[in-house]
């Protein structure tokens, strides 16, 4: 069975032989909930690609100390993919979020779009990113991912198609089910400097005549994904696991 992770900034430039301590949060989730305790082997990231593997020697729970057994930094992929989120009734923009940070996306950006549903209030935007945030850190270590993924500043409207910038190597992907392309085809013609993949799902209603116009005035993509037609929490991880594949990251 692979060994439980947690999250600790401490484990960052350590070596084997090193002693890590864990929060006060994440060592009472370590030792109560989890109850883990003398001996029990588990691993530790910085959530920046730093991943440790130890053994508990202290089972404090407020404090817990592990011994660095093993540590590797892992680098990030070629491509980064972002996943641009539009936001969506019944949480499923967070189920989205979730199942994308277990296929291994980079980045998330919320994007309120012209037919989502959901609002984004600036009274609410604090509390929204915390939540996205948390619901990022929780899938991660579920996952045992060595990278948390980055929770990027959100865009609205037409504003997606500024995410498109070949000249800082960066390409935009909009899922529509009109679109002629599959993402085999986009992914093949893309250039072989690309650095970040932004990938744009929808809302309930559908990506707007006038962002996809903004997109594909830009210089952006329209893919369709499959023959079928996928709700806002399924497209994106779909997609991403099909791009982990077309782009060798699997």
């Amino acid at each position: 069975m692979t060994r439980p992770l947690f999250y600790s900034s401490d484990v960052t430039g350590k070596a084997p032989g090193d002693a890590v301590y864990l929060d006060a949060a994440t060592s009472a989730h370590a030792i109560r909930s989890q109850r883990l305790g003398l001996g029990d082997l588990l691993m530790v990231s910085d959530g920046a690609g730093t991943l440790a593997h130890g053994t508990i020697t202290s089972a404090d729970p407020q404090s817990a100390g592990i011994i660095v057994e093993t540590v590797e930094v892992q680098p990030s992929p070629a491509v980064r993919i972002n996943l641009v989120q539009a936001l969506a009734k019944g949480d499923r923009d967070l189920m989205a979020v979730e199942m994308a940070t277990e296929v291994g996306v980079d980045a998330i950006t919320p994007w309120q779009a012209q037919r989502s549903i959901v609002r984004m209030r600036p009274e609410r935007a604090a509390k929204m990113r915390a939540k996205w945030e948390a619901k990022l850190h929780a899938a991660a270590q579920q996952s045992r991912r060595a990278f948390i993924p980055a929770l990027r500043p959100a865009v609205e409207g037409t504003g997606i198609s500024e995410l498109h910038a070949p000249g800082d190597n960066q390409h935009l992907v909009v899922l529509h089910e009109d679109a002629r392309s599959t993402m085999q085809e986009v992914v093949e013609a893309l250039p072989k400097t690309l650095a970040d993949l932004h990938l744009v799902v929808g809302p309930e209603g559908g990506v707007s005549p006038e962002e996809l116009a903004a997109v594909e005035q830009a210089g952006g993509n329209t893919v369709q994904l499959g023959s079928t037609v996928m709700r806002a929490s399924t497209a994106g991880p779909v997609a991403i696991a099909l791009l982990n594949h077309f782009l060798d990251r699997w």
